[in-house]
């Protein structure tokens, strides 16, 4: 592994910088890819729906964060368990459909305020990008509720409103934890 980032290093005139920034992306793409693969290998029985959740998470999570699990068994098994509770067990919880928007509006109002929430190892984004990543978040669920308010009721919709759902808990969740464990 050394001698082929070496030669990469050599071949292409990177700075160690450079390198480790390509060598964090690697790992980084190997270890995220290599858990949807587990977890797709897990929820077999229900990959649209997973796919579905895994889609909408990752729309909430590129843009507002959440909790951050350091090492790669917990942050499986927390992946695990939060589209598991999407994809298997929330879903047979059925909520009237009004009951879902305020949920929905609640779940806007908290990530609007909290987001976004980084890893303690990357800088807090700039309040301009803050804004924007709250404004995605925002309109991401504002258009998810008016989705649902308009389809009918169905596994696919309850799948993507308890990620929304779960997403404002472990995004407040990560708030306090970040704050040392002060909600303010």
């Amino acid at each position: 592994m050394e001698s082929i980032k070496r030669q990469i290093k050599e071949k292409y005139h990177l700075t160690s910088y450079q390198m480790s920034l390509i060598v964090f992306l690697a790992k980084t793409l190997g270890s995220e890819l290599s858990k949807m693969l587990i977890m797709g290998i897990l929820f077999r029985n229900q990959l649209p729906l997973y796919f579905t959740a895994l889609f909408i998470m990752m729309l909430l999570r590129c843009s507002t964060g959440g909790l951050h699990f350091y090492t790669y068994p917990a942050c499986l098994l927390g992946s695990t368990i939060y589209l598991g509770l999407c994809v298997v067990v929330l879903p047979q919880l059925l909520l009237p459909k009004y009951f879902q928007l305020l949920l929905l509006a609640g779940s806007l109002l908290i990530c609007c305020r909290i987001g976004p929430v980084t890893s303690k190892y990357r800088p807090d984004p700039l309040p301009a990008a803050s804004k924007r990543f709250r404004d995605f978040t925002c309109l991401t669920i504002f258009f998810y509720a008016l989705f649902l308010y308009i389809m009918p009721q169905s596994s696919f919709t309850a799948a993507g409103f308890w990620v929304i759902i779960l997403h404002s808990l472990q995004l407040s969740a990560a708030k306090i934890r970040k704050k040392g464990g002060r909600a303010k």
